[in-house]
Order: C-alpha cells, then sequence, then structure tokens
C-alpha cells in the first residue's frame, strides 16, 4: 500500500500521489479540438500578368515596397462584410499570409515583365534605386450587400524620383469583381481577378513617369 493514514492524518506519500492522480484524471476529461486546420488560399492564381510592354527601355533601378495593410487587413484573415463598417472574418479558411506581402512578389513581376527597367528591386536591397514604387493596401473584401457576392481591391500607388524626393504622382486604384460562389473560395477566385484588372491599371500609371 503506498498510502496510509496516521491518527486521521494523510500521509506525505499518500497526498503527493493523489494529487498526481488527480492531474493525470483532470488532463484525460479536457475537451479536445479535433476539427480541422482552416483552408489556405494564394493570391496568384497561377496566370502570370503580362502587361504591355514598355514604350522604350529606362535603364533606370525600380525599388518596390507595398505597406503592411490598413487596419482590418493586415492579417492573414480573409475578411468579408455584410453591412457597411462591419468586418467579419471565415473561421475555416485564411490567406497563406498577410495580402500586402502576397501582392509584393506579384508587383514586381508585373514591372519586370515590361522590360523597361534595369532591375526591380524590394526592401532591404542595398542597390541604390532611381525611382520608388509605394502601394498601400487599403481594403480587401467580399461584400455580401447584393448578389452575387463580390470583392472589392483598393490600393493607393505611389511613384517617387529617388534622387530629388519628388513626388511624381499619386494615385487609388479599386476593382470590384462578382464572386463566382458565396463563399471563401469564390471569394478567392474574384479577389485574384481583382489584382489582375489594378495591375492593369497601375503599371502604365508608373511607366507614364519614365517618359
Amino acid at each position: 500500500m503506498f498510502c496510509s493514514i496516521r491518527g486521521g492524518v494523510v500521509t506525505e506519500r499518500c497526498s503527493v500521489l493523489l494529487l498526481v492522480m488527480l492531474a493525470v484524471l483532470t488532463g484525460c476529461t479536457l475537451p479536445q479540438d479535433n476539427s480541422p486546420p482552416p483552408q489556405a488560399y494564394l493570391l496568384g492564381d497561377g496566370r502570370a500578368f503580362t502587361p504591355a510592354p514598355a514604350r522604350r527601355f529606362s535603364g533606370k533601378i525600380l525599388l518596390v515596397t507595398v505597406s503592411k495593410g490598413a487596419p482590418g487587413f493586415d492579417s492573414p484573415s480573409i475578411a468579408y462584410t455584410r453591412e457597411p463598417l462591419k468586418l467579419d472574418y471565415y473561421n475555416d479558411s485564411i490567406w497563406s499570409d498577410t495580402p500586402a506581402k502576397m501582392l509584393l512578389p506579384i508587383l514586381v513581376r508585373a514591372f519586370e515583365t515590361t522590360g523597361a527597367f534595369k532591375a526591380v528591386v524590394t526592401p532591404p536591397s542595398p542597390v541604390l534605386a532611381d525611382v520608388r514604387v509605394d502601394m498601400d493596401l487599403i481594403r480587401l473584401q467580399q461584400e455580401f450587400m447584393a448578389l452575387p457576392s463580390r470583392v472589392r481591391l483598393t490600393v493607393r500607388l505611389k511613384v517617387v524620383d529617388m534622387k530629388s524626393r519628388q513626388v511624381l504622382g499619386t494615385q487609388l486604384f479599386e476593382a470590384v469583381e462578382p464572386a463566382p460562389s458565396g463563399n471563401a473560395y469564390g471569394g478567392v477566385q474574384a479577389a485574384n481577378a481583382a489584382v489582375h484588372k489594378v495591375l492593369s491599371e497601375m503599371v502604365p500609371f508608373t511607366l507614364s513617369y519614365l517618359e
């Protein structure tokens, strides 16, 4: 016997054993979450965006930066809304990274494809750039205020001359695309279509300052 009672008092050895058994039993009865992990999605559907080639080679180095995203859109959560000013997020679906981080390589690839630049770099590249493009992600949300649902992507682009530190131009770009289905996957498909649409406007806007 491990336990004994002496004069109505449980021995120290017995107390320790009882505490261990209680901890084990308590651990066995804790609820466990057996739900599957959320499905992760990408921005960038594998279709390479091919902008029109630049009219001339600028010979310049372009630095591309993307902000972390406006409040509410700076996490991997996939946002949707059913009424203005209220955001909700899917529980079983997420972006594979924050939307801003996924947009950066897409934007870089689009500028590289134009053939206008000697190089297209991102921070923290030590290369001294001639021109900088800053993109701010303002909104990326699936909207259910009408049927079918639609995805709204809003970004702000700023073009800066790195030598003079002069802002050459800034503009707001927005794309609204219908979702093929009223769920997270439909929203992801519409988001990718919206990305292609804003790229088709942002790239020529930037190249216009190189002429």
